[in-house]
């Protein structure tokens, strides 16, 4: 599982701005660490949710700074990625433009309960 991240006004421009393609390393990453109810990521467990043919989610201008924070928290408690920085970066354009941000799953083979 991966996913396409996308500058979006709305759900019927997804693709049409794509921002980052974030890889399966970085679903495992979320998948393990934000999926669960209690995780205290909200945002990312929204994404770590997804699932191919998921419907495409909007991440609106207000969800998007709450999603820099949980970034940083996950750096913060030493889970790394090297794609953390462009999802920063790319939430931050999002803001300072005024964009949501569609996420989409996209096709690689899902977990298939192995870090559960």
């Amino acid at each position: 599982m991966a996913f396409v991240v996308c500058y979006s006004k709305s759900l019927s421009d997804h693709v049409k701005n794509g921002a980052i393609y974030l890889d399966q390393r970085f679903y495992e990453l979320i998948f393990r660490y934000c999926r669960s109810e209690g995780s205290g990521f909200t945002v990312l467990r929204q994404v770590a949710l997804l699932r191919y043919k998921s419907p495409t989610i909007l991440l609106s201008t207000k969800q998007i700074p709450c999603l820099v924070d949980e970034l940083e928290r996950l750096e913060q408690a030493n889970h790394t990625h090297p794609q953390i920085l462009g999802l920063k970066d790319v939430s931050k354009t999002a803001m300072q433009t005024g964009y949501a941000l569609s996420v989409s799953g996209d096709m690689y083979p899902e977990l298939d309960g192995s870090l559960v």
